[in-house]
């Protein structure tokens, strides 16, 4: 992403047209179904925070907040951030929102120098390849990654968002690939008429 890219983000966020956004259903059926177990579970007191990757304006971030979970909430429009930062004070002082401002990559290679890990990794809508094999590296033992975006596929089904350009969309099963050393737990690709992909996938050893 370029500094114009970067420039044009803020723009639209500060026109409100990304600002305030309902959590997605496969966010919310995750939670339900895979990340409310792994606190149930007893995640390490240090594994109990999600890192929200190239998350906007935290519609998804500040929403798992409220679901007991510590986030860290990553993206480079820091009008995006600044209102994350407004929603999430609104939120009871024991809530925690971290904003990291920064290149996905960028932010992604600082996490792991530092050895940071988190019980989950959210990315919904974005993809930059050279991100792909760095998401397990600063998983907790155990964590679940989730990622959902469009596929090549998107366009032949006639959905008029997203994507043309094919170096930001899946290629079919490309995520079973990229991940296949990890414990695929869900896995479905084209969703309601739009090409989508979407996994989630548990780290496993150390």
């Amino acid at each position: 992403m370029t500094v114009k890219d970067q420039q044009n983000w803020n723009q639209r966020y500060l026109a409100g047209e990304f600002g305030f956004r309902e959590p997605d259903p496969f966010v919310m059926e995750a939670h339900e179904n895979y990340l409310q177990p792994l606190l149930r579970e007893g995640l390490a007191p240090d594994a109990r925070s999600g890192l929200d990757l190239a998350g906007g304006a935290g519609h998804h971030a500040v929403w798992l907040v409220q679901q007991g979970w510590r986030m860290v909430l990553a993206d480079w429009s820091e009008a995006a951030l600044a209102i994350a930062r407004e929603k999430a004070a609104a939120l009871p002082a024991n809530n925690t929102l971290e904003t990291v401002q920064g290149a996905a990559l960028d932010v992604l290679t600082r996490f792991q120098e530092q050895e940071r890990r988190f019980g989950f990794v959210l990315v919904s809508f974005f993809l930059d390849r050279a991100v792909l094999p760095l998401l397990p590296r600063v998983l907790a033992s155990g964590g679940l990654l989730l990622y959902r975006t469009y596929t090549v596929d998107n366009e032949r089904l006639g959905n008029p968002r997203g994507p043309r350009n094919p170096e930001y969309l899946l290629r079919s099963q490309e995520l079973l690939e990229v991940y296949r050393d990890m414990k695929i737990l869900h896995y479905n690709e084209t969703v309601a008429n739009k090409g989508v992909a979407e996994l989630i996938a548990q780290r496993i050893g150390s």
